[in-house]
Protein backbone atom coordinates (compact mmCIF):
# COMPACT_ATOMS: atom_id res chain seq x y z
CA UNK A 1 0.00 0.00 0.00
CA UNK A 2 1.37 3.37 -1.11
CA UNK A 3 2.17 5.93 1.83
CA UNK A 4 -0.03 8.49 2.20
CA UNK A 5 1.35 12.22 1.97
CA UNK A 6 1.14 12.61 5.26
CA UNK A 7 3.12 9.39 6.42
CA UNK A 8 5.73 10.07 3.77
CA UNK A 9 6.14 13.39 6.06
CA UNK A 10 6.73 12.11 9.27
CA UNK A 11 8.74 9.33 7.73
CA UNK A 12 11.08 11.83 6.07
CA UNK A 13 11.22 13.66 9.51
CA UNK A 14 12.28 10.61 11.29
CA UNK A 15 14.72 9.84 8.89
CA UNK A 16 16.66 13.39 9.00
CA UNK A 17 16.22 13.10 13.02
CA UNK A 18 17.81 9.86 13.26
CA UNK A 19 21.41 11.89 12.31
CA UNK A 20 20.91 15.66 13.28
CA UNK A 21 24.92 16.31 12.40
CA UNK A 22 24.17 15.18 8.84
CA UNK A 23 20.77 17.02 8.20
CA UNK A 24 22.68 20.56 9.90
CA UNK A 25 25.83 20.28 7.47
CA UNK A 26 23.09 19.47 4.38
CA UNK A 27 20.81 22.54 5.68
CA UNK A 28 24.08 24.42 6.12
CA UNK A 29 25.03 24.01 2.23
CA UNK A 30 21.98 25.22 1.15
CA UNK A 31 21.94 28.35 3.49
CA UNK A 32 25.53 29.13 2.59
CA UNK A 33 24.83 28.78 -1.30
CA UNK A 34 21.08 30.94 -0.77
CA UNK A 35 22.75 33.59 1.02
CA UNK A 36 25.08 34.52 -1.64
CA UNK A 37 22.20 34.14 -3.83
CA UNK A 38 20.00 36.22 -2.12
CA UNK A 39 23.11 38.89 -1.18
CA UNK A 40 23.72 39.64 -4.78
CA UNK A 41 19.76 40.01 -5.53
CA UNK A 42 20.07 42.40 -2.68
CA UNK A 43 23.09 44.38 -3.95
CA UNK A 44 21.43 44.49 -7.39
CA UNK A 45 18.29 45.72 -6.31
CA UNK A 46 19.78 48.30 -4.07
CA UNK A 47 21.96 49.87 -6.76
CA UNK A 48 18.90 49.64 -9.45
CA UNK A 49 16.79 51.69 -6.45
CA UNK A 50 19.92 53.78 -5.82
CA UNK A 51 20.19 54.68 -9.62
CA UNK A 52 16.09 54.92 -9.99
CA UNK A 53 16.56 57.16 -7.34
CA UNK A 54 18.62 59.45 -8.85
CA UNK A 55 16.81 59.32 -12.28
CA UNK A 56 13.58 60.29 -10.28
CA UNK A 57 15.35 63.95 -9.16
CA UNK A 58 15.95 64.41 -13.20
CA UNK A 59 13.24 64.73 -16.24
CA UNK A 60 13.28 61.44 -18.02
CA UNK A 61 17.01 60.66 -19.72
CA UNK A 62 17.47 62.75 -22.82
CA UNK A 63 19.91 64.62 -24.71
CA UNK A 64 20.30 67.66 -26.38
CA UNK A 65 22.24 68.09 -30.08
CA UNK A 66 23.20 70.70 -32.61
CA UNK A 67 24.42 69.81 -35.90
CA UNK A 68 27.76 72.59 -36.57
CA UNK A 69 30.39 72.42 -39.06
CA UNK A 70 33.69 72.81 -36.74
CA UNK A 71 35.92 75.34 -39.34
CA UNK A 72 32.82 77.62 -39.59
CA UNK A 73 32.93 77.99 -42.89
CA UNK A 74 29.08 77.01 -43.22
CA UNK A 75 26.13 77.65 -41.28
CA UNK A 76 25.14 75.67 -38.95
CA UNK A 77 21.67 73.81 -40.20
CA UNK A 78 18.23 73.98 -38.53
CA UNK A 79 16.83 70.44 -37.84
CA UNK A 80 13.17 70.58 -39.08
CA UNK A 81 10.52 68.59 -38.78
CA UNK A 82 11.69 65.96 -41.26
CA UNK A 83 15.18 65.37 -39.66
CA UNK A 84 12.87 64.63 -36.31
CA UNK A 85 10.82 62.20 -37.73
CA UNK A 86 13.40 60.32 -39.89
CA UNK A 87 14.57 59.48 -36.42
CA UNK A 88 11.95 58.37 -34.76
CA UNK A 89 11.20 56.17 -37.34
CA UNK A 90 15.35 54.41 -38.00
CA UNK A 91 16.15 54.93 -34.51
CA UNK A 92 14.85 52.82 -31.53
CA UNK A 93 14.59 53.16 -27.85
CA UNK A 94 13.41 57.07 -28.72
CA UNK A 95 10.68 57.91 -26.13
CA UNK A 96 9.88 61.44 -27.67
CA UNK A 97 11.51 64.47 -29.50
CA UNK A 98 10.69 67.42 -28.05
CA UNK A 99 12.12 71.01 -29.15
CA UNK A 100 14.04 73.59 -26.83
CA UNK A 101 14.86 77.26 -27.72
CA UNK A 102 17.61 78.60 -25.14
CA UNK A 103 16.59 82.07 -23.84
CA UNK A 104 19.16 84.61 -22.45
CA UNK A 105 17.77 87.10 -20.22
CA UNK A 106 19.07 88.56 -17.05
CA UNK A 107 16.78 88.47 -14.87
CA UNK A 108 12.55 86.87 -13.72
CA UNK A 109 11.37 89.81 -11.28
CA UNK A 110 7.88 90.00 -9.16
CA UNK A 111 7.81 93.43 -7.47
CA UNK A 112 10.85 94.22 -5.55
CA UNK A 113 12.19 90.15 -5.78
CA UNK A 114 14.66 89.36 -8.64
CA UNK A 115 16.32 86.25 -9.71
CA UNK A 116 19.27 86.14 -12.24
CA UNK A 117 20.59 82.58 -11.78
CA UNK A 118 17.60 80.67 -14.05
CA UNK A 119 17.47 78.33 -16.96
CA UNK A 120 14.86 80.31 -19.72
CA UNK A 121 13.34 77.72 -22.16
CA UNK A 122 10.85 78.08 -25.13
CA UNK A 123 9.71 74.95 -25.67
CA UNK A 124 6.90 73.12 -27.86
CA UNK A 125 3.94 71.39 -27.49
CA UNK A 126 5.02 67.86 -26.02
CA UNK A 127 7.76 68.99 -23.79
CA UNK A 128 6.06 67.59 -20.18
CA UNK A 129 5.26 64.07 -22.39
CA UNK A 130 9.15 64.09 -23.10
CA UNK A 131 10.47 65.37 -19.73
CA UNK A 132 7.80 63.34 -17.65
CA UNK A 133 7.90 66.60 -15.55
CA UNK A 134 4.81 66.85 -13.07
CA UNK A 135 3.02 70.36 -12.78
CA UNK A 136 1.89 70.89 -8.96
CA UNK A 137 -0.12 73.91 -9.92
CA UNK A 138 -2.13 75.23 -12.50
CA UNK A 139 -1.63 73.78 -15.97
CA UNK A 140 0.86 73.04 -18.74
CA UNK A 141 0.79 75.49 -22.17
CA UNK A 142 -2.06 74.76 -24.33
CA UNK A 143 -2.07 74.69 -27.88
CA UNK A 144 -3.66 78.18 -28.41
CA UNK A 145 -0.68 79.38 -26.11
CA UNK A 146 1.49 78.43 -29.43
CA UNK A 147 -1.32 79.22 -32.33
CA UNK A 148 -1.71 82.88 -30.40
CA UNK A 149 1.71 83.80 -29.24
CA UNK A 150 0.87 83.96 -25.53
CA UNK A 151 3.34 85.72 -23.13
CA UNK A 152 2.48 82.58 -20.87
CA UNK A 153 4.95 81.10 -18.18
CA UNK A 154 5.52 78.08 -16.26
CA UNK A 155 7.94 78.22 -13.45
CA UNK A 156 9.72 75.47 -11.23
CA UNK A 157 8.94 75.30 -7.48
CA UNK A 158 12.14 76.46 -6.74
CA UNK A 159 11.86 79.80 -8.80
CA UNK A 160 8.46 79.98 -7.46
CA UNK A 161 9.31 80.21 -3.93
CA UNK A 162 12.35 82.92 -4.62
CA UNK A 163 9.82 85.26 -6.05
CA UNK A 164 6.50 84.02 -4.28
CA UNK A 165 7.53 82.40 -1.19
CA UNK A 166 4.18 81.23 0.39
CA UNK A 167 1.88 82.85 -2.06
CA UNK A 168 0.07 81.15 -4.86
CA UNK A 169 1.78 82.79 -7.85
CA UNK A 170 -0.67 81.21 -10.48
CA UNK A 171 -2.39 84.33 -12.18
CA UNK A 172 0.76 86.64 -11.49
CA UNK A 173 3.03 88.61 -13.71
CA UNK A 174 6.47 88.36 -13.38
CA UNK A 175 9.11 90.03 -15.68
CA UNK A 176 11.63 89.44 -18.06
CA UNK A 177 14.02 91.73 -18.72
CA UNK A 178 10.52 94.24 -19.35
CA UNK A 179 8.71 91.33 -20.82
CA UNK A 180 5.37 90.82 -18.88
CA UNK A 181 4.55 87.12 -18.80
CA UNK A 182 1.69 85.61 -16.89
CA UNK A 183 2.49 82.76 -14.96
CA UNK A 184 -0.12 79.83 -15.64
CA UNK A 185 1.73 76.85 -13.97
CA UNK A 186 4.01 75.70 -11.25
CA UNK A 187 6.05 72.24 -12.31
CA UNK A 188 8.20 70.24 -10.03
CA UNK A 189 11.86 71.43 -9.76
CA UNK A 190 14.60 69.04 -11.46
CA UNK A 191 18.15 68.69 -11.23
CA UNK A 192 19.30 67.51 -14.76
CA UNK A 193 22.92 68.09 -14.10
CA UNK A 194 23.66 66.40 -11.01
CA UNK A 195 24.04 69.88 -9.40
CA UNK A 196 23.51 69.80 -5.31
CA UNK A 197 20.74 72.23 -5.87
CA UNK A 198 18.44 72.81 -8.77
CA UNK A 199 18.09 76.41 -10.12
CA UNK A 200 15.26 78.19 -10.87
CA UNK A 201 13.52 77.52 -14.34
CA UNK A 202 11.21 79.43 -16.40
CA UNK A 203 9.36 77.52 -19.84
CA UNK A 204 7.56 79.94 -22.29
CA UNK A 205 5.91 78.68 -25.20
CA UNK A 206 8.15 77.74 -28.46
CA UNK A 207 6.66 80.37 -30.97
CA UNK A 208 6.70 83.34 -27.95
CA UNK A 209 10.50 82.08 -27.71
CA UNK A 210 10.70 82.81 -31.52
CA UNK A 211 8.62 86.25 -31.14
CA UNK A 212 11.57 87.57 -28.93
CA UNK A 213 14.50 85.82 -30.91
CA UNK A 214 16.59 88.76 -30.27
CA UNK A 215 17.29 87.22 -27.02
CA UNK A 216 17.40 83.32 -28.08
CA UNK A 217 21.15 82.11 -28.24
CA UNK A 218 20.80 78.98 -29.52
CA UNK A 219 17.78 75.65 -29.74
CA UNK A 220 17.87 72.31 -30.25
CA UNK A 221 15.98 68.78 -30.65
CA UNK A 222 15.60 67.28 -27.15
CA UNK A 223 15.53 63.44 -27.17
CA UNK A 224 13.99 61.59 -24.64
CA UNK A 225 14.65 57.88 -23.87
CA UNK A 226 12.67 54.71 -23.36
CA UNK A 227 15.50 53.28 -21.06
CA UNK A 228 18.48 54.16 -19.95
CA UNK A 229 20.38 51.61 -20.93
CA UNK A 230 19.70 52.53 -24.52
CA UNK A 231 21.23 55.81 -23.82
CA UNK A 232 24.49 54.91 -25.85
CA UNK A 233 23.15 53.03 -28.48
CA UNK A 234 20.34 55.85 -29.18
CA UNK A 235 23.34 58.23 -29.35
CA UNK A 236 24.77 56.62 -32.00
CA UNK A 237 22.18 55.44 -33.88
CA UNK A 238 21.22 59.32 -33.38
CA UNK A 239 24.61 60.43 -34.70
CA UNK A 240 24.49 57.62 -37.85
CA UNK A 241 21.53 59.51 -38.95
CA UNK A 242 21.94 62.99 -38.61
CA UNK A 243 25.76 62.42 -40.07
CA UNK A 244 24.33 60.80 -43.72
CA UNK A 245 21.58 63.92 -44.03
CA UNK A 246 24.15 65.97 -42.92
CA UNK A 247 27.85 64.78 -44.26
CA UNK A 248 29.68 67.53 -43.88
CA UNK A 249 28.90 68.45 -40.35
CA UNK A 250 29.35 67.28 -37.16
CA UNK A 251 27.40 66.58 -34.26
CA UNK A 252 27.50 67.69 -30.58
CA UNK A 253 25.75 65.62 -27.67
CA UNK A 254 24.90 67.03 -24.40
CA UNK A 255 22.43 64.69 -22.04
CA UNK A 256 21.36 64.79 -18.68
CA UNK A 257 22.03 61.09 -17.64
CA UNK A 258 25.56 60.66 -19.07
CA UNK A 259 27.02 60.01 -15.60
CA UNK A 260 23.99 57.63 -14.25
CA UNK A 261 24.60 55.39 -17.43
CA UNK A 262 27.88 54.95 -16.83
CA UNK A 263 26.98 54.09 -13.08
CA UNK A 264 24.42 52.16 -14.48
CA UNK A 265 26.59 50.24 -16.86
CA UNK A 266 29.19 49.72 -14.55
CA UNK A 267 26.45 48.14 -11.64
CA UNK A 268 25.30 45.32 -14.75
CA UNK A 269 28.87 44.11 -14.86
CA UNK A 270 29.53 44.10 -11.09
CA UNK A 271 26.07 42.71 -10.28
CA UNK A 272 27.08 40.16 -13.67
CA UNK A 273 30.74 38.91 -11.69
CA UNK A 274 29.19 38.42 -8.21
CA UNK A 275 26.42 36.58 -10.32
CA UNK A 276 28.76 33.92 -11.25
CA UNK A 277 30.26 34.05 -7.45
CA UNK A 278 26.65 33.19 -6.24
CA UNK A 279 26.39 30.49 -9.00
CA UNK A 280 30.17 28.91 -8.06
CA UNK A 281 28.37 29.09 -4.31
CA UNK A 282 25.23 27.16 -5.36
CA UNK A 283 27.64 24.92 -7.07
CA UNK A 284 29.97 24.20 -4.55
CA UNK A 285 27.38 23.92 -1.97
CA UNK A 286 25.51 21.26 -4.22
CA UNK A 287 28.83 18.92 -4.41
CA UNK A 288 28.73 18.96 -0.87
CA UNK A 289 24.73 18.17 -0.61
CA UNK A 290 25.58 15.05 -2.80
CA UNK A 291 28.46 14.03 -1.01
CA UNK A 292 26.31 13.97 2.54
CA UNK A 293 23.01 12.08 0.38
CA UNK A 294 26.10 9.68 -0.93
CA UNK A 295 27.18 8.69 2.43
CA UNK A 296 23.86 8.69 4.32
CA UNK A 297 22.87 6.37 1.63
CA UNK A 298 25.99 4.12 2.24
CA UNK A 299 24.99 5.10 5.82
CA UNK A 300 21.02 3.29 5.84
CA UNK A 301 21.90 0.37 3.49
CA UNK A 302 19.77 -2.00 6.45
CA UNK A 303 17.06 0.58 6.81
CA UNK A 304 16.13 0.87 2.43
CA UNK A 305 16.57 -2.78 2.45
CA UNK A 306 14.04 -3.45 5.51
CA UNK A 307 11.69 -1.08 3.86
CA UNK A 308 12.01 -2.79 0.87
CA UNK A 309 11.37 -5.89 2.17
CA UNK A 310 8.08 -4.74 3.97
CA UNK A 311 6.79 -3.25 0.48
CA UNK A 312 8.28 0.15 -0.19
CA UNK A 313 8.17 0.23 -3.79
CA UNK A 314 11.44 2.37 -5.57
CA UNK A 315 9.66 5.16 -6.48
CA UNK A 316 8.48 5.53 -2.57
CA UNK A 317 12.50 5.05 -1.29
CA UNK A 318 13.54 7.42 -3.69
CA UNK A 319 10.83 9.70 -2.74
CA UNK A 320 11.48 9.55 0.46
CA UNK A 321 14.83 10.73 0.31
CA UNK A 322 13.96 13.69 -2.05
CA UNK A 323 11.25 15.06 0.83
CA UNK A 324 14.13 15.08 3.08
CA UNK A 325 16.00 17.26 1.00
CA UNK A 326 12.77 19.44 0.20
CA UNK A 327 12.48 19.90 4.10
CA UNK A 328 16.20 20.81 4.15
CA UNK A 329 15.96 23.05 1.13
CA UNK A 330 13.22 24.83 2.65
CA UNK A 331 14.91 25.65 6.05
CA UNK A 332 18.03 26.04 4.90
CA UNK A 333 16.47 28.80 2.21
CA UNK A 334 13.96 30.43 4.52
CA UNK A 335 16.78 30.84 6.89
CA UNK A 336 19.20 32.17 4.80
CA UNK A 337 16.37 34.86 2.94
CA UNK A 338 15.76 36.09 6.63
CA UNK A 339 19.36 36.28 7.78
CA UNK A 340 20.42 37.90 4.64
CA UNK A 341 17.40 40.43 5.29
CA UNK A 342 17.89 41.61 8.79
CA UNK A 343 21.55 42.39 7.75
CA UNK A 344 21.09 44.23 4.71
CA UNK A 345 18.22 46.23 6.86
CA UNK A 346 20.91 47.12 9.61
CA UNK A 347 22.92 48.00 6.76
CA UNK A 348 21.14 50.03 5.03
CA UNK A 349 19.99 51.92 7.51
CA UNK A 350 22.94 52.48 9.97
CA UNK A 351 26.08 52.30 7.73
CA UNK A 352 25.04 53.22 4.12
CA UNK A 353 21.56 55.16 3.67
CA UNK A 354 20.85 53.70 0.84
CA UNK A 355 17.05 52.51 -0.32
CA UNK A 356 16.15 49.36 0.24
CA UNK A 357 12.85 47.15 0.71
CA UNK A 358 12.32 43.48 1.09
CA UNK A 359 11.29 42.09 -2.57
CA UNK A 360 8.86 39.27 -2.63
CA UNK A 361 10.53 38.26 -5.92
CA UNK A 362 13.83 37.67 -5.20
CA UNK A 363 12.65 35.87 -2.25
CA UNK A 364 10.81 33.47 -4.24
CA UNK A 365 14.15 32.88 -6.82
CA UNK A 366 16.21 32.68 -3.96
CA UNK A 367 13.85 30.02 -2.81
CA UNK A 368 13.74 28.33 -6.09
CA UNK A 369 18.01 27.89 -5.80
CA UNK A 370 17.28 26.40 -2.91
CA UNK A 371 15.15 23.80 -4.00
CA UNK A 372 16.92 22.99 -7.19
CA UNK A 373 19.97 22.61 -5.72
CA UNK A 374 18.90 20.92 -2.71
CA UNK A 375 16.86 18.48 -4.96
CA UNK A 376 19.28 18.60 -7.59
CA UNK A 377 21.92 17.04 -5.46
CA UNK A 378 19.81 14.40 -3.60
CA UNK A 379 18.47 13.42 -7.11
CA UNK A 380 20.98 10.93 -8.36
CA UNK A 381 21.79 9.59 -5.07
CA UNK A 382 18.03 8.76 -4.28
CA UNK A 383 17.75 7.64 -7.69
CA UNK A 384 20.42 4.88 -7.25
CA UNK A 385 19.40 3.86 -3.45
CA UNK A 386 15.99 3.21 -4.57
CA UNK A 387 17.48 0.47 -7.13
CA UNK A 388 19.65 -1.37 -4.47
CA UNK A 389 18.85 -5.10 -4.86
CA UNK A 390 17.02 -5.79 -1.41
CA UNK A 391 18.93 -8.79 -0.54
CA UNK A 392 21.80 -7.33 -0.63
CA UNK A 393 20.88 -3.76 1.58
CA UNK A 394 19.38 -6.28 4.19
CA UNK A 395 23.04 -7.56 4.15
CA UNK A 396 24.47 -4.35 4.81
CA UNK A 397 26.42 -4.45 1.47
Amino acid sequence: MALSPLDLAFTALHGLSSNWVRSSLTTLGIFMGVTAVNAILNIDAISTNLIQQKLDARDNPFFTIWVYNADTTKPAPDLKEEDLAQLKRQVSGIKDISRVVWIKASQAQYLDKSVSNLEILGVSENYQRTTGRKILRGRFFEPRDFINYHPVAIIDRVLAKELFGRKNPIGEGIFLDGSRLLVVGVSESKNNWGKEKPNGTLWVPETYAHLIQGKITSGSPQIALSQLYNYQAVQQQTEAVLTQRYPNFSIYFMGNAEDLYKEDQQQRKSVQMLKVVGLLALVIGGVGIANITIASVVERTREIGLRRAIGATNFEVMLQFITEAVFLSFIGGITAIVTVHFLTEVATKNLFEVPYQFQFRDAAISMVAALVVGVGASFFPALRVSQIDVVKALQGD
